[in-house]
Formats: C-alpha cells, structure tokens, sequence
C-alpha cells in the first residue's frame, strides 16, 4: 500500500509540475505595467522595440530598463504584448507616439496632436471668415494617422495649420450656400 502511495503522491506531484507557469510581472523604468507576461513574451517585445526605435532613430539606441519579477503560478498570461512594446518605445529617449497629418492622401508632416491641430486649424478658419460668410472648411480632407517618430521631426501646429490651408484652401460659405 506504500508504494502505491508514493506512486500516486509522485504522479500528481508532476501532474501539477506540469501545468506551472514562470510568468512575470514587468516593470519598464520603475512605472509597472499591468498583468502578467510570458518570459518569452517580453523578450519578444523587447526586440520588437528595440529594432523600432533603431529604425526611427537610424542609429545606436538606448533601450529602457526592464525588470522581470517571476511569478510562478497556474494562470495563463494576461499582460497585453503590444502595450509592452508600447510602453518601452515611449521609454527610449528621442521617440515619440505623435500624428501626422496627411492631406488629401498627401502626407505633409507630424505634429505631437492630431487634436490640437484640428482645434487650431478650426480657430484659424474662424479668424479669417469674413462678415458675410456663415462656415468654412477647408477644401480637401485633414486625416491624422498615430505613429512613432523622432521627437524633433514635429511641426510646429501653426506651420503645420499654413501647410494645412495652402495644400486645401479654406473655402466660405454665405448663408445661401454661395462662396464668399
């Protein structure tokens, strides 16, 4: 009966070996990110960041400190990879997540917020509407797409408002819907 309880004591104690998980919690330069990470996922995301930021960056990159703190357990991954990937692009000095704004299907430059461009483009069209007009838009179509960048190729948002109008003039509309 001893051997058989032994064999029986061993025999779940693999079956449970079996099903245990080394995940890990992550921290990217002391801020901890939410959920728990397979190694291997992180690793992955590491590498997929890193080779990220030396294409926008074109040259050696710095890459932010990663912690791993292992969490033997039963539970499957929960961690999100792509917010891992996000949190240790934004980490690396020199990029940034901004949008670019692009025109009528013709990219013409990155701003920090595609928001604030279209805030500032709306007061630039209010501030030049004449008395007689009731609207105004701009003659194409602003569409802003998010994005890493280098940190020092954003426009300025009033450069970025006169390449805006200048590619898609502003057109004014009376109240009879004629052109002022």
């Amino acid at each position: 009966m001893g051997k058989k309880l032994a064999l029986c004591l061993f025999s779940l104690l693999l079956l449970a070996a079996s099903n245990l998980r080394l995940n890990c919690r992550v921290t990217v330069d002391g801020r901890e990110l939410e959920g728990l990470y397979a190694l291997k996922d992180v690793d992955r995301a590491a590498t997929a960041a890193a080779a990220a930021a030396t294409e926008i960056l074109r040259g050696p990159v710095q890459m932010p400190e990663i912690e791993r703190s292992i969490c033997p357990g039963f539970r499957r991954p929960d961690g999100d990879g792509p917010a891992l990937t996000d949190a240790l692009l934004r980490a690396v000095d020199g990029v940034t997540l901004a949008d670019a704004a692009i025109v009528n299907g013709v990219r013409l430059g990155i701003v920090e917020d595609g928001e604030e461009l279209r805030q500032r483009l709306d007061r630039f069209i209010g501030g030049q509407m004449p008395t007689a007009a009731v609207t105004g838009n701009i003659s194409g179509r602003l569409e802003t797409q998010r994005l890493y960048s280098r940190a020092d190729r954003c426009v300025n948002y009033d450069d970025m408002v006169l390449l805006v109008t200048g590619m898609a003039p502003v057109m004014y509309v009376d109240e009879n819907g004629k052109l002022v």
